[in-house]
C-alpha cells in the first residue's frame, strides 16, 4: 500500500541524533541526507556549528555523509563553501530530483566519483546506505523507491515553500493513519 511507502524506519528530532555509533549498531555506513530544514534551517546558508561538529565527528568515525537537495544556486555554494572551510569535503547532489530514484542513485554516485568511498570498508552498497531528511513525500518515499531505509526527522523550522506547505497538511494525516495502525516509529527510539 502506497501509505507503507511513506512510513520510514526510524524517526529523529534531530540529524545530530543520528551518531556514528547508531550508524555502526545499525550497520550503515552512508548517511544520505537533505539539507532544507534537516541540515539547516531552509532560508539560511549557514550551517550550525553543533551540525558542523557532527560532520567531522561522522567522518573522523568512518561514515560518509552525502548532501542531496532538490535546490541548488549560489546558497548551495556557499554551504558548500563553509563546509570546505571547515576541512569538511562533503559530496552535494543538486537539483537532485527527489523522490524519484535517480536522486538517490545520483547521489551515491557523487560518492564514489568523490573518491571519499576509498577510505571505508566495503563497496557502497543500497544496504549500508541509510537516508534520511523531514519530509515524508520527497525524503522517506524517495529512499523507499530506492529501497533504501529512511530516517523521518523533524524539521528545523517551520519556513516552508508554498507547495511544502500542503504537503505537510498530508504528513499530518499520515502520520495519523500510521500512529493508529502502530506502525509508525517512536522518535529517537534506540538512540
Amino acid at each position: 500500500m502506497m501509505l507503507e511507502k511513506l512510513n520510514p524506519e526510524y524517526r529523529f528530532s534531530s540529524l545530530v541524533r543520528i551518531t556514528p555509533e547508531w550508524m555502526h549498531r545499525h550497520q550503515y555506513q552512508v548517511l544520505l541526507t537533505d539539507i532544507d530544514n534537516t541540515l539547516l534551517p531552509r532560508n539560511s546558508s549557514v550551517v550550525p556549528e553543533a551540525y558542523i561538529n557532527w560532520l567531522g565527528r561522522m567522518r573522523k568515525q568512518g561514515i560518509a555523509v552525502v548532501l542531496a537537495t532538490n535546490n541548488g544556486g549560489k546558497r548551495t555554494a556557499a554551504i558548500e563553501k563553509q563546509l570546505n572551510d571547515n576541512g569538511l569535503q562533503v559530496p552535494i547532489l543538486t537539483w537532485a530530483g527527489k523522490p524519484f530514484p535517480r536522486a538517490y542513485a545520483g547521489a551515491i554516485h557523487l560518492l564514489d566519483e568523490s573518491h571519499l568511498a576509498d577510505s571505508f570498508d566495503t563497496v557502497m552498497l543500497p544496504s549500508g546506505v541509510l537516508a534520511a531528511g523531514d519530509q515524508l513525500f520527497t525524503d522517506v518515499l524517495g529512499a523507499h523507491l530506492y529501497n533504501l531505509p529512511a530516517a523521518w526527522l523533524r524539521p528545523l523550522s517551520q519556513n516552508d515553500f508554498i507547495g511544502t506547505k500542503v504537503l505537510r497538511l498530508l504528513e499530518k494525516w499520515v502520520t495519523w493513519y500510521l500512529t493508529k495502525k502502530e506502525i509508525l516509529p517512536e522518535e529517537d527510539e534506540e538512540v
